[in-house]
């Protein structure tokens, strides 16, 4: 069941208008732990063997990412880097001092796309409770409606 609550939040499209809308309320993490025993429950592997493999990965996809390349995991989707930087007035100018920051971007594949439509088999909400107004502190959680791990 994936939680959420209403949030009062500026219109995009108004400046000066408030709208309320719908945030994801984040329970939880699944942890490295974790998620190994679970595929450890579905399979013959171990939990200390995924574990390492899970570790392993995440260190070749570091690495593969800081050669420039980018890594594609089937099914589950695919990792690359983003950068932004400063605008420069001409080509030439543009230099390493111009980029401004460098991110990692999860693209998700056409199958993790299709499990997370609306319409999809076991995808369900419940509605948590409705943040407080904006610049007013909310008990127990944060006023953006985000979880304070951001996910992961």
């Amino acid at each position: 069941m994936i939680n959420y609550k209403a949030i009062k939040r500026q219109n995009p499209q108004n400046k000066g208008e408030y709208k309320w809308y719908p945030s994801i309320v984040l329970t939880n993490p699944m942890l490295l732990d974790e998620l190994a025993e679970a595929i450890a429950l579905n399979c013959t592997v171990t939990a200390h063997d995924i574990k390492a493999v899970l570790s392993a990965m995440q260190e070749q996809i570091i690495f593969a990412l800081r050669q420039g390349r980018s890594v594609r995991l089937g099914d589950l989707g695919s990792f690359r880097l983003t950068i932004s930087g400063k605008g420069e007035a001409d080509a030439a100018s543009v230099t390493e001092k111009s980029i401004q920051m460098l991110r990692v971007r999860y693209c998700k594949s056409t199958g993790m796309e299709a499990a997370f439509q609306l319409k999809s088999k076991g995808i369900g909400f419940h509605k948590v409770g409705d943040a407080a107004e904006p610049g007013t502190s909310v008990p127990g959680g944060s006023e953006s409606g985000e979880g304070e791990d951001g996910g992961l």
